[in-house]
């Protein structure tokens, strides 16, 4: 979700993001961040550290300012930059001027915070913002297109979310070097409209911490600006066109409208994977968590619109979702660039403007007649007042078609589907406290809590009003109701992994999260060397690809696990003998492990000398107790050479063999690995 001038840079390059042989897009170099271009000299880099040094004392006094983060984000840039050494301009006085033009604004704002005074906010045109992000409280910056004469305080305002095209060296320093300093406007100019551009943490195509960025940035610009929250578009380019696809597939009753520019739309297809290049079964099966081809049905609630160059290699993955589109019964317009290659056409682009601002004025509806969902987790299943809440089978298709049929009927169609979650809309509540629900050819007569007021965005978080929703759930092939005094427990009815805890090991990492690292040693030197490699690799990686500090505590420092574990996930690294809070939770978990062996319940074990397991569960299910047994982001670097590749690798849980060490594409060598079931047992042979 980026600055203009680097996003004409990328749609100039003649390679048209072809991908090479081995997968890579044309950019990458080898890592992310990549490796220097420029290095700085050590007196160069000692005198920004002793810049930064002051100023970070100097930002203590401001740190509690509910605008702070504006500040910090260009301190945290160029400490970044310097930790992964990201100097990517042609001299090492290039990135010398950014760093210290960063400095000098970050001295500028700290003074300002300190009057309470934030003039860097006044005014139109182009600016750079922060907010703090729940995942991990760092500051994550974001820019900002005010048009001139636009008075927003005045009334709701417009806005579009423009995703970047990926850059590989767009990392902290040069993202806000180049919002801080843009001059150009960007490449749409909707009128009487705030655009604003996420980082999207950097370089993971929209996903993960990247997606969760996207909502955050949302969010903060909305409480800024006097953002209308029924008028909010979301378009890209290239990643950006792929973040676009993504995030309108899989969360359209957040948009009025979206744009996607070509970007791809799945793995396979884009990779051009033949059987004898597939991956293991459960990271194929894992290619729905992303896979837009697999959420293509949801588009029936929202307005798109695709553009693609007419010789763009990125255009099959637009014609592709065209005929998955059609499917389903969408023809959405495809606009075509004639003779563009990987770039808008200047004449297409401005009908692709015109349709969009169309569908922004006349602004998304929250409560409509019809409701359409299709996912394979629930993860991804609420649209607008359903919520489909369980899967009879997870990681397989599920739907729900929801219709008003009049005042007091809503008929429900569903597949693989055994929970859900509804509000009635206004125009279904014509029957007093009760509202008539066919489910599946199932009359349900249901009772009806009070109707919810209008506020901000309220589908996005779901309502908390007791007894507003109805809760619906399928037992032996039948649904009946589940009443409406309280929300579904773990402890409640079994089946269908909930929205809260779908499962897979990389969603706990896009919410927030505290890592607790061992403070004891196990049986095996073997794997407290792999837990402490591992661990460190987990934070560092995180800062270089997410580009936030990880919350980290040791276990003893953990006064109350069950405590910690009600407000944020829990990643827990070591052995029951290493790990206080892993014995702690070892008693809920559907695993065996002692010093001898470990293994899942019902399933083979192996010698723990020389095994790990790694695994999420919530541990403590009537408190939603989430835990990860040592592991981070399952895709590694290996992965980065195209953000197509960087989705889930393992499912609920693995074990591994740390014989084998650690490389750019695993933690060790699988030698079991499988989904828990839909009751969070481990399924047996």
């Amino acid at each position: 979700m980026i600055q203009r001038l680097f996003f004409f840079a990328l749609c100039a390059v003649s390679v048209q993001a072809q991908l090479s042989p081995n997968g890579a897009t044309a950019s990458f170099k080898g890592s992310l961040p990549p490796k220097s271009v420029a290095a700085l000299s050590a007196d160069q880099e000692a005198g920004l550290e002793s810049r930064l040094k002051g100023l970070t004392a100097d930002f203590a006094a401001v740190k509690k300012h509910k605008r702070a983060a504006d500040a910090e984000i260009f301190l945290k840039a160029v400490r970044y930059a310097l930790e992964f050494d990201e100097w990517y301009d042609k001299k090492p006085e290039d990135g010398l001027k950014k760093a210290n033009a960063l400095l000098d604004e970050a001295a500028k704002r700290i003074d300002g915070l300190k009057k309470n005074r934030t003039p860097w906010l006044e005014g139109s045109g182009q600016k750079v913002l922060g907010f703090y992000s729940k995942l991990d409280d760092s500051a994550q910056p974001y820019g900002v297109e005010i048009p001139e004469g636009l008075d927003y305080k005045a009334k709701k305002t417009p806005m579009w979310i423009w995703l970047h095209g990926r850059g590989d060296t767009a990392t902290d320093l040069h993202f806000v070097y180049s919002r801080l300093m843009a001059k150009k406007p960007g490449q749409f100019q909707p009128a009487g409209t705030i655009v604003i551009h996420p980082f999207g943490r950097y370089c993971n195509g929209w996903k993960s911490a990247g997606e969760v960025d996207v909502f955050e940035c949302r969010d903060d610009a909305m409480k800024r600006f006097n953002i209308d929250s029924n008028r909010v578009a979301i378009a890209g380019f290239s990643m950006g066109g792929a973040g676009a696809w993504h995030l309108g597939a899989h969360y359209p009753d957040q948009w009025a409208c979206v744009h996607t520019g070509a970007g791809f739309a799945d793995v396979k297809r884009y990779q051009k994977l033949t059987p004898d290049k597939y991956p293991v079964w459960y990271e194929q099966k894992l290619w729905g968590f992303y896979d837009v081809p697999d959420y293509a049905r949801n588009f029936l609630n929202v307005p798109l619109i695709s553009y693609s160059g007419e010789n763009d290699a990125q255009r099959d993955s637009a014609e592709y979702m065209m005929e998955v589109l059609a499917k389903e019964g969408m023809k959405p317009p495809h606009l075509i660039g004639p003779g563009m290659g990987h770039k808008y056409h200047p004449e297409t682009i401005k009908e692709v403007q015109a349709w969009i601002e169309k569908a922004v004025a006349k602004g998304r509806e929250l409560f409509p007649d019809e409701v359409h969902i299709q996912t394979k987790t629930p993860l991804y299943g609420r649209v607008k007042w359903v919520n489909l809440h369980g899967l009879e089978e997870s990681w397989k298709d599920a739907r729900i078609d929801a219709k008003v049929l009049d005042g007091q009927t809503i008929e429900i169609k569903t597949s693989n589907v055994c929970r859900i979650v509804l509000y009635p809309p206004p125009q279904a509540r014509k029957g007093g406290g009760k509202v008539k629900v066919i489910v599946d050819g199932n009359a349900l007569s249901l009772t009806v809590g009070p109707e919810l007021p209008q506020f901000e965005n309220f589908l996005s978080a779901g309502p908390r009003v007791p007894n507003s929703l109805c809760r619906l759930i399928k037992e032996n092939g039948q649904w009946r109701d589940f009443g409406n005094a309280t929300p579904f427990q773990h402890e409640g009815p079994e089946g269908g992994k909930p929205t809260s805890h779908p499962g897979l090991i990389d969603t706990a990492f896009m919410k927030r999260f505290l890592v607790v690292l061992p403070d004891g040693k196990s049986s095996s030197a073997a794997v407290d060397a792999w837990v402490k490699t591992e661990s460190e690799h987990f934070l560092t990686r995180w800062r270089g690809l997410m580009r936030g500090d990880v919350r980290v505590v040791k276990a003893s420092e953990v006064k109350d696990i069950f405590a910690e574990g009600k407000t944020q996930g829990l990643i827990l690294w070591g052995t029951p003998e290493s790990n206080s809070c892993i014995k702690a939770v070892l008693g809920g978990l559907p695993l065996t492990w002692d010093s001898k062996k470990v293994g899942m319940k019902s399933k083979d074990s192996f010698g723990a000398a020389t095994h790990v397991p790694v695994l999420t569960y919530p541990a403590l299910k009537s408190a939603g107790f989430e835990v990860v047994i040592n592991s981070g982001l399952t895709f590694r670097e290996a992965h980065d050479r195209t953000n197509s590749l960087q989705n889930p690798k393992l499912p609920d849980w693995a074990i591994l063999d740390i014989t084998q060490a650690p490389n750019a594409e695993s933690a060790g060598k699988v030698v079991a690995a499988d989904f828990f079931d839909d009751r969070w047992q481990v399924k047996r042979p």
